[in-house]
């Protein structure tokens, strides 16, 4: 684990009063051990627990994911199973077989007994354990706290979002290379968009096109006229016309890591409604980022960002909030609303966005991803945010 993890962690321990924090979603099992198993993703409620103490680090694992903690060589200073598969060996099965043949000679009976094997062995069994609940069905949080009788448990998925807020060097990197990977595929679709281009084969242009540079689609929204106004759908076969507005709202994965970002385009010259209203969004998306420096509360951005898009050609605009932090997560904390009041601290990643929806006449939106550094902010994302022009 990397120095800026540990530190978050431990900051969690401290001002929690805990022993140990217990990873169990996929993106918390990742922050501290660094594995990504596919079996995690493919089953909900699978049991994986990575273990942060202050003495060390642990994985429980279902026999099968034994192979990707030997594959990617992760630094774990315990590895327990639990369950049955079936390996064979070699004469010579390798350094990752002989890893495998070691941590599956004897597995646990179960999950919880497995996690009760490696706390002892990190001197924190019988403390007081934040587990993460994010991947917990009920029946199972009663099963580890009967098996571990005289722990203390207490929630703690929010514990480890509020330590993922803040990103190290490389996360940012990655967060970067992502966005950047999400424009290049908008930019292809741009390149292909004409009258007749449908919904779906728009989506299948951007998705090709992230897959070609190394990522993975992550989420691919491109709707157009009439359904820019619908937020959240997936692509049909509507498609386009002289006059329609095409709203992108997508993202990608590289790595674990992700993007979402937004773009609008029309085709043709576009109607003095949807250039004003074009126009009021980009002001208070701008503003907004303009605003981001340390030590500004979230809440002040929101409302900058409502403020400038009313005053600039959308009096009546609305909105629960005008972006978030995203990382190992879709929306890592903190959202930009008005509510909240967190500070902003150098190495938070946002998404900023000021979409408008009108049901009935569509929806334009712009959607960037802004790293907060220590003198104020930059933005990750470097296409043109102006309404693009098709045709």
């Amino acid at each position: 684990m990397n120095a800026h993890r540990r530190q978050r962690l431990t900051a969690v321990l401290e001002a929690e009063g805990l022993d140990a924090i217990i990873g169990t979603t996929t993106e918390n099992v990742y922050y501290v051990s660094g594995l990504r198993s596919i079996s995690h993703a493919l089953f909900r409620g699978l049991e994986l627990y990575a273990v942060f103490t202050r003495r060390g680090t642990a994985l429980v694992v279902p026999f099968i994911d034994t192979t990707g903690v030997a594959s990617d060589n992760l630094r774990v200073d315990h590895v327990a199973c639990y369950g049955k598969f079936f390996f064979e060996y070699s004469d010579d099965p390798g350094e990752i077989g002989r890893k495998i043949r070691e941590w599956t000679r004897s597995p646990a009976p179960s999950p919880a007994d497995a996690l009760s094997g490696v706390l002892g062995d990190l001197g924190v069994l019988g403390r007081r354990i934040g587990l993460d609940e994010g991947n917990l069905f009920a029946p199972t949080w009663k099963r580890v706290e009967e098996k571990l009788a005289g722990t203390t448990l207490v929630p703690a998925y929010q514990m480890f979002r509020q330590a993922r807020m803040v990103k190290d060097p490389d996360e940012v990197a990655a967060l970067e290379k992502a966005a950047l990977i999400a424009e290049d595929g908008i930019a292809a679709v741009l390149k292909m968009l004409a009258s007749g281009v449908t919904e779906r084969q728009a989506a299948r242009v951007y998705e090709e096109e992230v897959l070609r540079k190394g990522a993975e689609p992550f989420f691919t929204v491109v709707t157009i006229g009439e359904r820019a106004a619908l937020a959240d759908v997936y692509p049909t076969d509507r498609a386009l016309r002289a006059g329609d507005l095409v709203r992108f709202d997508l993202g990608c994965l590289v790595g674990p890591y992700r993007s979402d970002i937004s773009r609008t385009a029309v085709l043709g010259k576009p109607s003095e409604k949807q250039a004003r209203y074009y126009s009021a969004i980009l002001a208070g998306e701008r503003a907004a980022i303009a605003a981001m420096k340390p030590g500004v509360a979230v809440s002040q951005l929101f409302e900058i960002a409502v403020r400038v898009t009313r005053e600039n050609g959308l009096p009546h605009y609305q909105r629960h909030h005008v972006g978030h932090g995203i990382g190992l997560e879709p929306y890592d904390p903190p959202t930009i609303n008005a509510s909240t009041s967190t500070a902003l601290e150098a190495g938070m990643v946002f998404c900023v966005e000021t979409p408008y929806y009108e049901h009935g006449w569509g929806g334009v939106q712009v959607e960037d991803a802004v790293e907060i550094t220590p003198g104020g902010s930059r933005t990750l994302t470097r296409s043109s945010q102006d309404l693009a022009i098709i045709g």
